[in-house]
């Protein structure tokens, strides 16, 4: 998955089970205990210490804990232990305790690196497993003959397509993704019809309309993001044509980072100050639209904290992930009515390189929780285990009360009952996935395709362009300099030369 900013939920824990404790016994003394990380990509799946709702405990949940007693009842000679606190992917502690063989044997993290943490031998390859039945999905039900059935095909594919084509983590819901917005305030502004009901805009255009409406009739900030997720939305849509050039080696419908790289080298993808090719003249269209969608930002926006302007009526929309939409709509002290729709697409008015996008309403699968060398340290039996609890919790009677009880993300299976306000996105997700000119949202992010120092300086100088600290040449010049000098490491690392595509 992208680097998508991991909503927290605020709730008081009890102090966490040691993770270093012994927990296993030698195959065959017939008990398997497993470990397991309460973490999540939309929220925490950890019991809370109380079931009341309250202020402070906004989500009270148990509902892993309970699935995993009704599997222990099955499963007499395995126990599962839910730890009390989750790691919430904190890179620097999991990767000690993956090094001492000590980490959960059930993790959630977003590893930067599947591939090398798999070469250390801190995680489990599950390709074997994913093509195997889920005994736990209903006979002739999607899952029933191959597991990995149990996902949207392009979603599942571009959990592997960052990595060497191998399955390492098992996904556990989906990512609700879009534009959270004030009714309240909409409607002051007049953005309805003649009936009186809201209309939402569609295009990047109209969003722009929208954005100088509420600020001129309202006083108010119009817009503005928690992350810059609409900004991938607008890359795939500008250079959504010159896809079939770039996807020219797995040919999966994804780029890839060797295809970038190749596309680089053989002019087809890439940036300049003076633009001569197509790529580069897009390129430059493509930064032009990251400036132009801040018009209406507010001054100092640098430490400007969306979700809390959001709900103290000062901010009429923000971009959001399903934890965010969930806690403004449950929020009882704002005062208003809120509701989704998806992302605008850049339509071919709005650019000449307009009229393609992404399947709007969901950034695919999130949540992958990992089998650790902790669990290959005890035993094929417990890795087994591992395995086939996961099995239990993806299978749609079990998965839908797993998500939809913390009702923070989606479910897998696309015909589950969901949340309400993530309805406009379902819906418009299906509309949007039928159509040949819109691609899955992880098809091509070039920032977010190379190593952390790059991604830091796209995003660094990107946000300097959009105050106004570098005009647009300066900006192309950084990330020019910076691409060069990603694409050379990439090369090394891998062992890339352009005589490596000929």
């Amino acid at each position: 998955m992208k680097r998508i900013i991991s909503f927290v939920v605020t709730i008081i824990l009890a102090l966490s089970i040691p993770f270093g404790m012994a927990s296993c016994g030698e195959e065959g003394d017939g008990n398997i205990v497993i470990y397991v990380d309460g973490g999540g990509g939309n929220g925490n799946f950890n019991t809370t210490v109380s079931m009341d709702k309250t202020p402070e405990n906004p989500y009270p949940y148990n509902t892993l804990e309970k699935l995993a007693e009704e599997y222990m009842t099955a499963h007499p000679d395995v126990t599962i232990i839910i730890n009390k606190q989750s790691l919430n992917s904190d890179r620097e502690a999991i990767t000690s305790l993956l090094a001492a063989e000590e980490a959960p044997h059930l993790l959630f993290m977003q590893t930067p690196d599947p591939v090398t943490d798999a070469k250390n031998g801190w995680i489990v390859d599950l390709s074997e497993y994913i093509e195997q039945p889920n005994e736990y999905c209903e006979p002739g039900t999607l899952g029933s003959a191959k597991w990995k059935d149990i996902y949207n095909e392009k979603e599942f594919l571009a959990t592997t397509r960052m990595t060497d084509g191998k399955c390492y983590s098992i996904c556990l819901e989906k990512i609700p993704i879009g534009i959270l917005y004030n009714k309240d305030m909409f409607e002051e502004a007049g953005l309805v019809d003649e009936n009186g009901n809201i209309v939402t805009p569609d295009t990047f255009g109209e969003l722009l309309e929208y954005q100088e409406i509420i600020s001129t009739t309202l006083g108010k900030n119009p817009y503005f993001p928690i992350y810059t997720w609409y900004d991938i939305v607008l890359e795939v849509s500008v250079f959504a044509d010159l896809f079939e050039q770039y996807d020219s080696i797995d040919k999966n419908g994804f780029i890839s980072l060797e295809e970038l790289v190749k596309a680089y080298n053989n002019g087809t993808w890439g940036m300049s100050v003076t633009p001569k090719t197509e790529a580069e003249k897009r390129y430059r269209e493509y930064v032009k639209l990251l400036k132009k969608k801040t018009e209406y930002y507010p001054k100092a926006w640098s430490s400007y904290d969306a979700l809390e302007e959001f709900l103290k009526g000062n901010v009429a929309m923000i971009e959001a992930t399903g934890g965010y939409m969930a806690q403004a709509a449950s929020d009882e002290t704002k005062g208003f009515d809120v509701g989704v729709f998806g992302f605008p697409t850049l339509s071919a008015e709005d650019s000449i390189y307009g009229g393609k996008g992404v399947y709007r309403g969901s950034a695919g699968l999130t949540t992958g929780y990992f089998v650790t060398n902790r669990a290959t340290v005890d035993g094929q039996k417990t890795v087994d285990a591992c395995v086939d609890f996961l099995k239990f919790l993806t299978a749609p009677q079990n998965n839908n009360r797993l998500i939809n009880d913390l009702g923070l993300g989606l479910p897998l299976d696309a015909n589950a009952q969901i949340n309400p306000l993530f309805q406009p996105l379902v819906d418009i997700y299906k509309q949007d996935s039928q159509d040949p000119n819109r691609y899955d949202w992880n098809t091509f992010n070039s920032w977010n395709s190379f190593n952390k120092l790059y991604y830091d300086t796209f995003i660094i100088t990107t946000q300097g362009y959009q105050m106004g600290k570098y005009d647009i040449d300066e900006t192309l010049e950084i990330i020019r300099r910076a691409t060069e000098d990603a694409i050379e490491k990439a090369m090394k690392d891998n062992g890339w030369t352009k005589e490596t595509w000929n």
